[in-house]
């Protein structure tokens, strides 16, 4: 029974697993910030299972955030991810910087993340988000 138990999970996770991309940046759709200031939200996922969050202001060239964007050169204001859950289209996890945790949970469906993202602070800012997937060369 143990074996047929484990059977079925690595067959369940494995489909799952693959939906999500390390070939490339997962951008967010254009945000505004408190000074006015366009940005997008970047999310990264190493092939390893880690995630880097960060935001870079508006325009961002691929070219450009594929250069410095990539888990090779993690750097320390990157915020990191923990807790990465992904069951069927299903995908929740968490990320952690000096200045916020960020939750996120959400749907992959095909190249795009339709998250909920939620800062647990006094405000406790929830808002929707999605992100488009875009390949690195």
């Amino acid at each position: 029974p143990f074996l047929f138990l484990f059977a079925i999970a690595v067959t369940h996770a494995a489909p799952a697993s693959e939906r999500l991309r390390s070939d490339g940046i997962y951008r967010s759709e254009k945000q505004v910030n408190a000074e006015g200031t366009d940005y997008v939200s970047l999310l990264r996922f190493a092939p390893d299972g880690r995630v880097y969050l960060t935001h870079v202001a508006a325009p961002a060239r691929q070219e450009r955030v594929c250069e410095w964007f990539k888990p090779a050169l993690e750097a320390p204001h990157w915020s990191k991810g923990a807790g990465l859950q992904l069951e069927g289209n299903r995908l929740s996890f968490r990320t952690d910087s000096p200045s916020a945790t960020t939750l996120f949970d959400g749907t992959v469906d095909a190249d795009v993340l339709k998250m909920q993202l939620k800062v647990p602070t006094r405000q406790d800012l929830t808002y929707p988000l999605t992100f488009k997937f875009a390949t690195c060369p």
